[in-house]
């Protein structure tokens, strides 16, 4: 009996597995149901007759077979993302959905005051931010531009823009008054990363300036982290947020000004063109560079 080719939709809900380790976080990525995915993933077994994951109660634990296949996978993804980049290229409306990824930090100070400035400005497009400490692959279509901390070493991509950002140490109005100014490092109650994201900056920078350093509280959420920061319980370091005069926060003088941090406006090269991408990067790197 003659086995059916491989499908994109096979290679997608296999990546989407593989990737999240667990047959329910893939279902939510990909906008179906589980029963779906495990239907999907079964077929495929049957079809290549191999066993592709092996499911326990940490999740989906991918095979040697599975392990094998994910690098053809993954250029199949980008075929398939190329193939859609395209087919936009005919596109002439300024309207429509565009997708930036973006580190938490960022996320939350760059681009959310971004989205309301580019509502009155373009209000055709709808935004879409994927917040994520975790590489977000451009080339595979997931997003249509990124900020990263990293300048793009894939020849499929180019860099729109080096942004310059400053850096301080931030806290509540009401935090600040508890506090000396200038005040030394160890003087601070510090809000910090946790978990599998601790050496997410900067927490390393202040374990390398602070002897034992123990954050008061920390959070694998940035969310998280600005709250317990915005509700008075210590200090963050921060990029300056856009729209900074609005916050409810104040800058700590601790005697030394920090380094700026560098963040890079990535998109793919056959994206830069598409009128809604451009549109957008457009506005966002004089955003940015204001």
């Amino acid at each position: 009996m003659d086995k059916s080719p491989l499908s994109w939709e096979d290679a997608q809900t296999f990546l989407a597995v593989i990737e999240h380790s667990s047959f329910s976080a893939a279902a939510r990525s990909l906008g179906v149901g589980q029963p779906t995915i495990s239907r999907r993933i079964k077929n495929l077994e049957q079809m290549l007759s191999e066993q592709l994951f092996i499911r326990g109660k940490h999740g989906a634990e991918p095979t040697d077979a599975a392990h094998h296949l994910k690098t053809a996978a993954e250029q199949m993804a980008k075929w398939a993302a190329e193939f859609g980049r395209l087919a936009l290229h005919g596109e002439n409306d300024v309207s429509g959905l565009v997708k930036i990824a973006a580190p938490p930090g960022v996320s939350v100070e760059q681009l959310a005051p971004f989205a309301y400035m580019l509502q009155s400005q373009e209000p055709s497009i709808r935004l879409e931010i994927l917040s994520s400490v975790d590489h977000v692959d451009l080339t595979r279509g997931i997003a249509d531009i990124a900020l990263r901390a990293q300048a793009p070493k894939e020849p499929e991509l180019f860099c729109l823009h080096e942004v310059v950002s400053e850096q301080g140490v931030y806290a509540s109005k009401q935090y600040a008054e508890t506090l000396h100014q200038p005040c030394r490092w160890t003087d601070l109650d510090w809000i910090s990363w946790s978990g599998k994201y601790r050496d997410v900056p900067p927490r390393p920078m202040l374990e390398k300036i602070i002897p034992d350093f123990t954050p008061v509280f920390s959070s694998d959420d940035y969310l998280v982290q600005k709250a317990a920061l915005s509700c008075g319980v210590g200090g963050m370091i921060l990029s300056k947020p856009l729209g900074f005069e609005k916050s409810d926060l104040v800058k700590i003088d601790v005697g030394i000004e920090l380094p700026a941090r560098k963040f890079y406006v990535v998109c793919a090269k056959s994206m830069r063109q598409v009128p809604r991408v451009k549109a957008v990067a457009e506005h966002l790197v004089r955003a940015l560079s204001s």
